[in-house]
């Protein structure tokens, strides 16, 4: 043998050797990954609620956050500043809604007060003026000099719609009305887990839900009339300021709430035959605003996509930046071997303006190709407000517990088991995790389109959706300020967000898709449809003859 053949079996022997422990190696490689990577969020290494309460009172200190005004943007600027400050990569998408902007400043604190923008003036029979206090003038109403515009006086009860023969050239007083969702209907529908503290829910009654503060405002643009009043069947304190409605239209006839005592005293003078004129202190124009993207870069261009707005008046909208940003400072300081997917957060503007708002596809076109799914929080940590007393005795209080939350998770396992898990995990209040939030339609993809809010966003396109959502009456209701919120319970749920984020981010984009790829196909064989478009009406409201 010569020296070659002599040496080949030990030198066999070193690389099998060397090859057993790279295997081994190999095969560590994941248990260590696992070891060192959370599955879920160290509550000890993550924001307190102390740490919540004081970024939502400085997110809230420049003013009302009225969409485009001056607020508004230094909100965003200190987003972008947090947002830097923790390492993201930042940049700014512009573009030029309608804003609507009362021409009145808070009395005390920074900002623009929608609650001063309004005022009524009543022409008894007499000749005699007399000053009306309202509580507010109402949002996208048609803005006017100080003299107002106005007529004749009706009251004109719910069950008479406003037409040209009861309306044109008058005001018109109009009861507010509550809308409701049947909740128990809804969980047994749509239910993926409810939590026991639920158990007997049934309407769920809230104001952003009205059936007529929009219709009504429809109709009486159609109709030519001068002026709208809405009464709240509560006192005026309590209502003052607020900030519906959103949809973006720009209406024919400026618009004020009152309370109830207010309210009664204008029924009153209606049936004298007096006139009123309603004034409307704000400015309709264009503005710049932007989205504000935040990103993190992980192992791979997959995304993993966090959206709230930025606009809003209350301390409840929007609250789910501050929670986006805690979120983000912990998933920055993993290492990026626990990172495997980008991180981006969308701070999105003009959610006040739903037929504008900066999620739309024409101000954030959707990367379907890299979005592994989307992620909406908003209104976070919300305490109940409901009315309570009768007559005159009715006024809104808390109820001492959380309003109810819906966690929505859309068409896939993947997602609806991280949320109902994280639902558990950290236990927390009053909150259902839904499949969505509409009747399904079998014959739409996906049959589910409405995730509530801005989860509509990814939802109807056939992007994996999730949604953490509340609607409470202090949502477009400033008066309750911080009150509004519970830090701990707002902890805990964006706790919750980030344990869902962290349990898909480790799972593979097929296991998370879950059905959404076959619904895509079934829309683009055409043997489903899409999801109806919700933001295609006229930028105006159509006048009389539909002009």
């Amino acid at each position: 043998m010569n020296s070659e053949e002599i040496r080949e079996p030990g030198a066999r022997r070193g690389w099998l050797a060397l090859a057993a422990m790279a295997a081994m190696l190999l095969m560590a490689a994941p248990a260590a990954r696992a070891a060192e990577c959370p599955d879920v969020i160290n509550a000890s290494a993550f924001a307190s609620k102390a740490r919540l309460h004081q970024m939502t009172a400085k997110f809230n200190s420049f003013g009302p956050r009225i969409l485009g005004s001056p607020a508004h943007n230094q909100a965003i600027a200190w987003l972008e500043g947090q947002a830097r400050s923790i390492g993201l990569r930042v940049h700014s998408t512009y573009f030029h809604p309608y804003t609507w902007l009362p021409r009145t400043r808070m009395k005390k604190g920074p900002g623009l007060d929608i609650g001063a923008a309004g005022a009524i003036r009543v022409r008894k029979q007499d000749g005699s003026i007399l000053e009306v206090a309202d509580a507010g003038a109402v949002h996208w109403s048609k803005p006017t000099s100080s003299k107002g515009e106005g007529g004749p006086l009706v009251y004109l009860p719910a069950d008479q719609q406003i037409t040209a023969e009861n309306a044109a050239g008058k005001v018109v007083i109009r009861d507010f009305r509550i809308g409701s969702i049947p909740f128990g209907v809804v969980g047994s529908l749509l239910g993926l887990y409810q939590t026991p503290d639920l158990e007997g829910t049934t309407d769920y009654a809230r104001p952003y839900l009205s059936p007529n503060i929009h219709a009504d405002q429809l109709d009486a643009s159609a109709a030519g009339a001068n002026g709208v009043i809405f009464v709240f069947d509560l006192p005026a304190s309590q209502i003052r300021g607020y900030y519906d409605p959103h949809v973006g239209m720009i209406y024919r006839q400026p618009a004020v709430f009152v309370g109830r005592s207010q309210g009664e005293r204008l029924k009153e003078l209606a049936g004298r035959g007096t006139s009123a004129r309603v004034v409307v202190n704000a400015n309709l124009a264009r503005r710049k605003t932007r989205n504000l993207i935040a990103r993190l870069p992980g192992q791979s261009n997959e995304k993993m996509v966090m959206v709230a707005n930025t606009d809003g008046t209350s301390w409840v909208q929007e609250n789910g930046v501050i929670g986006m940003l805690a979120f983000a400072r912990y998933y920055a300081k993993l290492p990026l071997r626990c990172r495997p997917r980008t991180l981006e957060l969308v701070f999105s503007s003009a959610h006040d303006s739903y037929r504008n708002d900066g999620m739309s596809p024409r101000h954030y076109p959707l990367d379907k190709k890299r979005i592994a799914f989307g992620f909406a929080i908003e209104h976070l940590g919300t305490r109940e407000v409901i009315p309570t007393g009768e007559g005159t005795s009715r006024h809104l209080a808390f109820t001492g517990a959380a309003d109810p939350a819906l966690f929505g998770a859309g068409d896939s396992d993947a997602l609806r088991e991280a949320a109902v898990e994280a639902t558990k995990r950290r236990n927390l209040p009053r909150t259902a995790v839904l499949k969505g939030l509409s009747v399904p339609n079998p014959d739409q993809a996906p049959s589910i389109c409405s995730m509530g809010g801005l989860g509509n966003s990814f939802q109807p396109e056939l992007v994996p959706t999730l949604a953490m959502i509340s609607g409470p009456w202090s949502l477009y209701d400033p008066v309750f300020g911080e009150k509004a919120i519970d830090f701990g319970q707002m902890r805990k749920q964006v706790l919750a967000a980030g344990d869902t984020v962290l349990a898909l981010d480790g799972l593979p984009r097929a296991e998370i898709a879950g059905e959404y790829p076959a619904l895509q196909a079934e829309l683009d064989a055409g043997t489903k449809t899409p999801c109806p478009e919700t933001d295609v009406f006229p930028q105006r409201a159509p006048g009389p003859g539909g002009v």
